[in-house]
C-alpha cells in the first residue's frame, strides 16, 4: 500500500476535501468566486486558498474557520458541519502574540553625567541674568544733569557826555535810607472744634424717609420703632437712655440742646446701639468739628410709634 502524501489534508483518501467540497457546490450553482468574495466579505485570495487546500495561505485557525463557514454558507452547505471537517483537516493553530520584548536603553547614548550637569549650570546663569536685568542692574547709570551757568553780561559803558557838558555822577541812595523791612503778619490760628453741649434735649430729624428702632437696651422694651417720614422729627424722652438702630444713619440730623451735631455715619450705612443721651453724644463727638447750622423744624411732628404689643389675658382660674 501506498504512503499518503505528506501535505495531503487528513482523510483525502476516504472523502474529498473542505476545498473540493465548497468548489464541487460552487460550480453546481454556477457562481464564481468574485461574486461569493462580493457577497461574504471574505478576501478573494483567501476563497481561492481555500479552494486549494492552501491552509498555509490562510490567516489564524478562528479567522480561517469563519471565512469557511461563509463559504459553505454561500453555496448551500450546512456550516457547521463543514467548518469541523474543515478544523478535523487543517494544521492551523490560534493566533498566540508574540510578547514585545523590551530592549535595555542604550547607555552610550544617554548624555554623560558631566554634561548633565553642565547644562543644568548653563541653566542656572540663564535665569540669574534674566532675573537681574528685569531688576534693572544692568541698566545704565544715569548721567547728571548738566546746569548751564549763564556768564554776567557786562554792564553797558556809559555814554560819554558831549564835549563841553559837566558829567554828573550818579546819585546812589545810602543803604540805611531803605526804610524799615516789612513785618511778616503771623497766620491766623485755625478755628478750636465747638464744644458739644453735655446736656439738653435730644432730638432726631429725618431729611429723609428712614426706618428706626428706638429701644432700651437693658429691659428691650421699644420705645419707638417705624419710618421717620422726611422732615420729621422725634425727641428722646428726657431721663431714659435709649439706644438707636437704623441703616440709614448719614440722613438723619442729631441736635442735641438745638445744636446740630456731625452726621452718625454715611447715608446707607447700618449703625446699632447708638446712644440718644447729650453726654454720650458728645464723648462720642469730641474734638470733631460742628457742621454748619441748619435750620431746625418749627414744630416737630409727632413720630408715628408702634404700640407695644400687651400681655395675652390670663385665662380665669376654674
Amino acid at each position: 500500500m501506498d504512503d499518503a502524501h505528506p501535505d495531503e489534508p487528513a482523510g483525502a483518501g476516504d472523502a474529498p476535501s473542505v476545498g473540493a467540497l465548497l468548489a464541487d457546490a460552487r460550480a453546481a450553482r454556477g457562481r464564481d468566486l468574485e461574486q461569493i468574495a462580493r457577497e461574504t466579505r471574505v478576501p478573494l485570495r483567501h476563497l481561492m486558498a481555500i479552494e486549494a487546500d492552501d491552509h498555509a495561505a490562510l490567516p489564524a485557525l478562528p479567522y480561517a474557520l469563519g471565512f469557511v463557514k461563509a463559504f459553505a454558507r454561500a453555496v448551500g452547505l450546512e456550516p457547521e458541519a463543514v467548518g469541523a471537517r474543515f478544523r478535523a483537516e487543517t494544521r492551523l493553530g490560534p493566533h498566540v502574540p508574540t510578547p514585545s520584548t523590551l530592549e535595555p536603553v542604550d547607555e552610550a547614548r544617554l548624555p554623560s553625567r558631566g554634561l548633565a550637569w553642565g547644562a543644568f549650570g548653563m541653566l542656572v546663569v540663564v535665569l540669574a541674568g534674566l532675573g537681574l536685568y528685569g531688576a534693572g542692574v544692568f541698566d545704565p547709570a544715569p548721567q547728571p544733569a548738566s546746569v548751564a551757568i549763564a556768564s554776567p553780561e557786562p554792564a553797558p559803558a556809559a555814554a560819554a557826555p558831549p564835549e563841553g557838558a559837566t558829567a554828573v555822577a550818579p546819585v546812589v541812595p545810602p543803604v540805611g535810607d531803605a526804610g524799615p523791612a516789612p513785618t511778616a503778619t503771623p497766620a491766623a490760628p485755625p478755628p478750636a472744634a465747638a464744644a458739644i453741649p453735655a446736656s439738653g434735649t435730644v432730638m432726631l430729624t429725618a431729611r429723609q424717609d428712614v426706618w428706626l428702632r428706638i429701644y432700651d437696651r437693658t429691659s428691650g422694651r421699644r420705645a419707638f420703632m417705624g419710618v421717620l417720614s422726611t422732615g420729621q422729627s422725634w425727641t428722646v424722652p428726657a431721663g431714659q437712655t435709649l439706644v438707636m438702630r437704623t441703616g440709614r444713619a448719614g440722613v438723619i440730623d442729631v441736635r442735641v440742646g438745638g445744636v446740630l451735631l456731625p452726621p452718625l455715619g454715611d447715608t446707607n450705612q447700618t449703625m446699632d446701639g447708638v446712644v440718644l443721651t447729650a453726654p454720650a453724644l458728645a464723648e462720642r463727638f469730641a474734638g470733631v468739628a460742628l457742621p454748619p447750622p441748619r435750620p431746625a423744624p418749627s414744630a416737630p411732628a409727632a413720630a408715628v410709634q408702634v404700640p407695644v404689643r400687651p400681655a395675652a389675658a390670663q385665662a380665669p382660674s376654674r
